[in-house]
């Protein structure tokens, strides 16, 4: 259905309209005085499974005239058919109209539904034995009588725990029966049906996860035991992004746009790649903020505004702040006259000025920059932001302009230039100082374990403490599918997984640690002589 682009596309446009169908159409073959006759469609799932776990026999040849019991059991009889026949058209019915209702976009369950098919199914053939054996078996001067709702328990464990593959369902029959006197039938059902399904395909969430194209990690499987010798140099991503810890903050706005990783590995320098620890994007995104945020230009040009003010007396500096505190009442006045007023066509005596640009993180579109605001706008502005935001605080807009900002756009564009090129302090950085960590010569199957049992979704390859490349979940699924086709990612040679085992073991090969051990063992520095061979030494 996915396939189809056609119906993707209906299925994206008409969100609400699918799921309306859908329930008419169950809703409809399902009517009791309708089809739903054929299939006790008046009965909930609860009902349903409390008559097919009934220990009771319904019929002894299956026709109506003989059903024994009434109550909720009587929806299972029709006059013009035998319960094998409605207990068949059930299952069919119930099967493809599981399958459907498990397609619209609304949270909804999946084992109930498998749980009373496998229910109605066991219930099937225990009424099927019923009928062949009225009297039950006899073996060894003994009398066995059918119960056909332990049949019923039997394929509900047996059919819920191949869909899911999983062993835990026999438990939750226990739990729903309340008793373990077929436990012996359900657990050999249930590991027998895991035994063929795993076989056959994937359980029904890994299905669901591979239709909507999630990350998930596939099992290695029975049998390939050329995965055994697949490593992670063979698969690992050679080209990636790194944050050096000498680098510019320029070099920090190239990763960003380059990558979308959440965190990126920290190096001591691009020679030697040794592997730091780990950052996070948000920290690296907050370096860059802070160095060109607004804040810190307009407090730079008051700095250098003071500096380049030649220095005044005492007198002057008193007279000054008096005639400061003088211009502060009359700009608090024509302020207070401008928000009051609603026609006021007051300007500031500020010239004309022109605003800043924004940094180059941050630039938002000129229709918003330049659309007028007024004091109920601001005001309701503020009671959403504190509606819908953690943090609502009232910060003065960053585009308004400052007084103490006197750069033009060109400075300010020079002043970011000039910020860029300054190294990057990562003092207050958080920084992961143990990033989880592969060598190169782990074995796939080795890191499949590591990753299923950890919960990690990447880990750096190191060779000696340096940063040769990355594995994450994707180039581990390919690896474990046979597609390891994808850019970066070394491709092995034809027939790399024929090792010969027995001729590379008795030549033993030669690794870089042993490379590097065998070079100090030849380059050995002289070692310190203690005071004692000293004395002797000397005597």
């Amino acid at each position: 259905m996915r396939k189809q682009k056609t119906i993707n596309r209906f299925l994206m446009k008409k969100r609400l309209l699918f799921p309306a169908l859908v329930t008419l159409l169950v809703s409809t073959l399902t009517f009791p005085p309708g089809f739903g006759q054929f299939m006790a469609g008046q009965l909930t799932q609860k009902d349903t499974l409390v008559t097919l776990f009934d220990n009771r026999t319904w019929v002894k040849q299956g026709l109506a005239e003989e059903f024994e019991y009434v109550g909720i059991s009587e929806a299972w009889r029709h006059p013009r058919s035998n319960v094998f026949v409605t207990l068949v058209v059930f299952i069919l019915m119930k099967f493809w109209m599981s399958a459907l209702a498990t397609t619209i976009p609304v949270p909804c369950g999946a084992f109930m539904p498998v749980f009373v098919i496998g229910a109605a199914f066991g219930r099937l053939v225990g009424e099927s034995m019923a009928a062949w054996f009225p009297d039950g078996i006899h073996a060894d001067s003994n009398t066995y009588r059918i119960v056909p709702g332990g049949y019923a328990v039997v394929g509900a464990a047996a059919l819920s725990g191949a869909v899911t593959h999983t062993v835990s369902t026999a438990v939750i029959v226990f739990e729903l029966t309340g008793q373990i006197s077929h436990i012996l039938p359900v657990m050999i059902a249930v590991i027998l049906a895991n035994a063929v399904a795993q076989s056959l395909q994937p359980s029904l969430y890994d299905s669901i996860i591979r239709i909507k194209k999630l990350p998930y990690l596939p099992e290695l499987g029975w049998g390939h035991h050329e995965k055994y010798n697949v490593r992670v140099e063979d698969i690992m991503v050679r080209d990636m992004q790194y944050v050096t810890l000498n680098c510019k903050y320029r070099d920090l706005q190239i990763v960003l746009h380059s990558t979308k990783l959440k965190s990126l590995p920290l190096v001591e320098s691009a020679e030697s790649m040794i592997l730091l620890g780990s950052i996070e994007r948000a920290q690296v995104v907050a370096l860059l903020s802070n160095q060109l945020s607004p804040e810190r230009r307009w407090q730079q040009a008051r700095e250098r505004a003071q500096a380049s003010a030649p220095q005044k007396g005492p007198s002057e500096k008193l007279q000054d702040e008096g005639e400061g505190e003088e211009e502060g009442r009359a700009a608090d006045t024509g302020v207070h006259f401008q928000i009051t007023t609603e026609e006021s066509s007051f300007t500031p005596s500020h010239g004309d000025t022109r605003k800043p640009l924004k940094p180059a993180l941050k630039r938002v579109p000129s229709s918003l920059a330049e659309s007028p605001t007024a004091g109920s706008t601001d005001t309701s502005g503020i009671a959403l932001k504190s509606l819908f935001c953690a943090n609502a605080t009232t910060e003065p807009a960053e585009d308004e302009y400052q007084p103490g900002d006197e750069m033009s756009p060109s400075e300010i564009m020079e002043w970011e230039e000039q910020q860029l090129e300054q190294l990057v302090n990562f003092n207050n950085s958080k920084i992961d100082p143990a990033p989880f960590q592969l060598v190169e010569r782990t074995s796939l199957h080795k890191t499949h374990t590591i990753f299923s049992l950890l919960g990690v979704d990447h880990a750096y390859v190191t060779s000696i403490g340096r940063l040769i490349g990355m594995v994450s979940l994707k180039e581990l699924r390919k690896a474990i599918e046979g597609s390891v086709t994808a850019k970066g990612v070394k491709v092995r040679p034809p027939l790399a997984s024929f090792r010969d085992s027995t001729t590379s073991s008795s030549e033993p090969e030669t690794t870089s640690i042993h490379q590097l051990w065998d070079r100090r063992q030849r380059h050995a520095l002289p070692r310190e002589s203690s005071p004692s061979e000293t004395d002797d030494k000397c005597q």
